[in-house]
């Protein structure tokens, strides 16, 4: 009885935490957040699809002739519009780090019961309600208060334990009392049901898209491919083609990657996709050679087989 009193004592032990926050701590705790909330998550599609049609566009600008033409100005004011958006973490960090400096040394406390913070101006006691789940990375744990936007948070680095095996107790308490980010959403529950369906399909939609733009990648250069049919001179469409055909390589990718928690689609998936990658080949198989005249407004094939580069 003696024994298992002890046992329980230690269990209930609270894990102790000495740190002073960092800009790089809070700014990898604002990324976190942002993939554990909606509005985040919004944020970072939003980036993806702006720099996508950027490169898209500034590659079509670039095709052809009339690449001197390309909005430079308007490409590089989109680039510098995300990679401000990118750098958001980090200004905010700065400016919480500016605070942080002010309250010094921060020890914090973490039983059971909830966790104490105390500097050298104040001490709180926050209990678990407050928080409704955390998430982790490679050098901290980021608890996230219960309101959907997750305003509030609480970093604790994991070098802030005096023993690396306290960090594996700290994870104990926090599972006990919080849900993880990964795991918010419950597997079976209707919202992950629709999650599933949703990336299924999202998935799907994407491969059907790849092979769309590897046909019309292929379709683009029949005329210069086919001079029995339509000879003489042609219009350069190469770099079009070549175009989509990295439009529809990135298709395929991005359907493994919705997919890349699911463990039957990710199979399913997989065979498809070397299908679709199959037309590809055979797409690029047929652009490949009219590459070299990327900056040509016209093309003819010659009598050897061998593509000739026209500039009007």
């Amino acid at each position: 009885m003696a024994e298992g009193r002890e046992t329980d004592a230690v269990a209930e032990r609270s894990v102790e935490l000495a740190y002073r926050p960092t800009v790089g701590d809070l700014a990898s705790a604002l990324r976190a957040r942002a993939r554990s909330t909606g509005a985040g998550r919004f944020q970072r599609v939003v980036l993806a699809w702006t720099l996508a049609i950027t490169t898209v566009g500034a590659l079509l600008s670039a095709a052809g002739p009339g690449h001197r033409d390309t909005p430079g100005p308007l490409y590089a004011g989109v680039v510098a519009f995300v990679a401000f958006m990118t750098a958001v973490p980090w200004l905010k960090a700065r400016r919480l780090h500016r605070l942080a400096e002010r309250q010094g040394d921060i020890r914090c406390s973490v039983d059971g019961t909830g966790l104490r913070l105390t500097t050298a101006h104040s001490s709180a006691r926050h209990d678990w309600h407050l928080y409704a789940r955390y998430a982790e990375t490679p050098e901290l744990f980021v608890l996230l208060s219960a309101d959907r936007s997750a305003v509030g948070f609480v970093v604790l680095p994991k070098r802030a334990v005096a023993d690396p095996e306290e960090v594996d107790r700290l994870r104990a308490v926090l599972d006990r009392r919080l849900v993880r980010a990964d795991d918010a959403v419950a597997s079976g529950s209707p919202r992950s049901r629709r999650g599933a369906v949703g990336r299924g399909t999202g998935s799907a939609g994407l491969l059907l898209l790849g092979l769309l733009l590897y046909f019309l990648a292929s379709a683009a250069v029949q005329q210069a491919a086919d001079p029995d049919r339509f000879p003489g001179i042609q219009h350069n469409t190469a770099p079009v083609s070549a175009v989509m055909l990295a439009l529809g390589t990135l298709a395929v990718v991005g359907a493994g990657w919705l997919v890349r928690r699911m463990r039957t689609m990710r199979l399913v998936t997989a065979a498809l996709a070397a299908v679709v990658l199959l037309a590809g080949v055979a797409a690029l198989y047929r652009v490949g050679p009219m590459l070299h005249c990327w900056g040509s407004a016209r093309i003819a094939q010659g009598p050897e087989g061998a593509y000739v580069c026209y500039d009007s």
